[in-house]
């Protein structure tokens, strides 16, 4: 592991108040109307998938009577300070808690976007100013959210102690770009698609996803209507999607005024690389996830980042990263990752998962890239019995062939001496004809990590999700789904000490399951990324 910063000491801090003067008492109404569950509660959910419990702290009013019973009764934690000075408010919350980054939100905005968040948490890993104000551009209002250093937060001066930087809690950070570094990224995770019909981002930041009047509210209701039955924490994608569809739904609030203010403007970043995915209907969600993270590690060293699927000639004169396997493009500089024509020992060239066309020269140690936050430590309890399924893409014959796999094994089943699954969740393929198995198509990166960290057994093919186990130190088996993946699948067995148990075809007829069996102990190093970054300066 590489010692990246513990996410433990991150907190999200969320003010509310009940005197809003344009719609008093807003943070209480329920969206949809008489569901009962308020602002907050929609909030606290979305955060939940992101923060452990006690990270999560709405900061209050201490005379907010009502709120504080609220908050009691749902079991969320709270801090009570001044009503009219909210930067001291979040200054002693953040002593109280002893909060090192801070992800700042307030009550107005229900629907928060989460993968924004897990990009954020990726940044401040990587960020070693002390002083330090964070957040994306270009997202709609309302569904943002800003990380600061407590550092910054608690940075004074006789400039920054004006009433405007007591009520607005990071306007002080903001107005000095020269103290605390500002640093405004791209999104990754709505960069991917062919934007030829997407807003673009003044028209997609000029949409009002935030409650301060009652028109506000309307539209709050509207797109939950059209959005939360399908998925309750529904992101910018979705949002970007029903814009694309149904314009005229956001001229609901469009009148509402905005307080704004004149900022400095950060300096713009003028190394501008492309990074060229493969498309996930062809190469699986793995190569587009870690460009998202690799997009995020890029910016933060001082890069103009453009996320693409498809090659343009025009473009051809900027440095390119291609994750798309043996697919080369005529490109002045490039950048191969997990590229067979370009073996990993070469400068513009690394491997993100081993081969074995090229072997490890250290058995003891492999270098691979994933998320930082695959290595944060996490509360979450191992759950013995527990085995976490990744089946991608696989097809409604193969999803089945493993889940009746591996029900044999369900509460011991078969004989003792064979692991005894008392669950069995599968993330991919097509839905199960059992209903004993737990199944969802497609959940968030950081979700997957946390199921990850529930299972005690992790079964797939090979790829980023064996490596990721591996990273976990998780017991893990692998399946052949095609010819190439069985060549691999060997070459895990021999190499790392994976269990690779046969092809899909085998499937039917195994009646073993390797048992207690965990890879070999090697020193994995995530620093498969800083190869890159050492390509693109030496070729500035």
């Amino acid at each position: 592991m590489s010692g990246i910063h513990s996410t433990h000491d991150s907190f999200a801090f969320i003010q509310a108040r009940l005197g809003s003067t344009r719609f008093p008492k807003k943070i209480l109404k329920s969206i949809p109307e008489d569901s009962g569950v308020t602002f907050l509660d929609h909030i606290h959910r979305r955060l939940s998938s992101v923060f452990e419990h006690n990270q999560i702290v709405f900061l209050i009013p201490k005379n907010d009577l009502e709120s504080i019973h609220f908050l009691k009764s749902r079991g969320y934690l709270y801090f009570c300070g001044s009503e009219l000075d909210v930067r001291d408010r979040f200054r002693k919350a953040a002593l109280e808690f002893s909060a090192k980054h801070i992800f700042r939100l307030t009550a107005d905005n229900p629907f928060i976007d989460i993968n924004s968040i897990r990009y954020l948490y990726e940044a401040i890993l990587e960020i070693k100013d002390t002083y330090y104000s964070l957040a994306m551009v270009g997202l709609p209002l309302g569904m943002g959210v800003e990380c600061f250093s407590a550092a910054s937060l608690l940075y004074q001066s006789t400039e920054t102690n004006l009433d405007r930087h007591k009520e607005h809690v990071s306007l002080h950070i903001k107005e000095f770009p020269e103290i605390h570094k500002q640093y405004r990224l791209i999104p990754p995770h709505f960069q991917q698609d062919d934007h030829s019909q997407t807003p673009d981002s003044d028209e997609l930041s000029n949409l009002r996803i935030t409650v301060d009047e009652k028109k506000d509210f309307e539209l709050i209701c509207e797109i939950w209507k059209r959005l939360g039955d399908q998925n309750p924490i529904f992101g910018v994608e979705e949002i970007v999607s029903l814009y694309k569809t149904n314009p005229d739904i956001f001229s609901i609030n469009k009148n509402v005024e905005q307080v704004l203010f004149a900022l400095p403007k950060p300096v713009n970043q003028t190394k501008r690389v492309n990074i060229l995915y493969g498309n996930p209907k062809n190469y699986g969600y793995g190569h587009l996830e870690r460009c998202k993270s690799l997009s995020i590690y890029l910016q933060i060293h001082g890069y103009d980042v453009k996320l693409i699927d498809h090659f343009k000639e025009s473009e051809s004169n900027i440095p390119h990263i291609f994750d798309t396997r043996e697919t080369e493009f005529p490109v002045a500089h490039s950048f191969y990752i997990d590229n067979l024509n370009h073996p990993p020992n070469r400068l513009n060239a690394c491997f993100f998962l081993p081969h074995p066309s090229f072997p490890n020269l250290n058995q003891n140690q492999l270098s691979y890239y994933s998320s930082p936050l695959l290595e944060q430590k996490t509360n979450r309890k191992e759950v013995k019995g527990s085995i976490l399924v990744y089946a991608g893409q696989l097809d409604e014959n193969a999803s089945n062939q493993i889940d009746e796999f591996l029900l044999q094994f369900q509460k011991s089943t078969i004989s003792p001496e064979y692991p005894s699954f008392q669950t069995i969740k599968r993330i991919g393929g097509k839905n199960p004809k059992n209903p004993k198995i737990e199944f969802q198509e497609r959940i968030s990166y950081i979700q997957f990590l946390q199921e990850m960290d529930y299972a005690e057994w992790i079964f797939t093919y090979f790829g980023q999700t064996m490596v990721e186990g591996m990273a976990k130190g998780k017991k893990i088996a692998l399946i052949g789904i095609s010819e190439i993946h069985e060549t691999l699948g060997l070459y895990a067995d021999k190499t790392f000490g994976v269990p690779y148990l046969g092809s899909l075809i085998e499937l039917p007829k195994m009646k073993n399951f390797p048992f207690n069996t965990m890879p070999k102990k090697i020193n994995l190093i995530r620093d498969a990324h800083t190869q890159i970054l050492n390509w693109l300066n030496s070729i500035d």
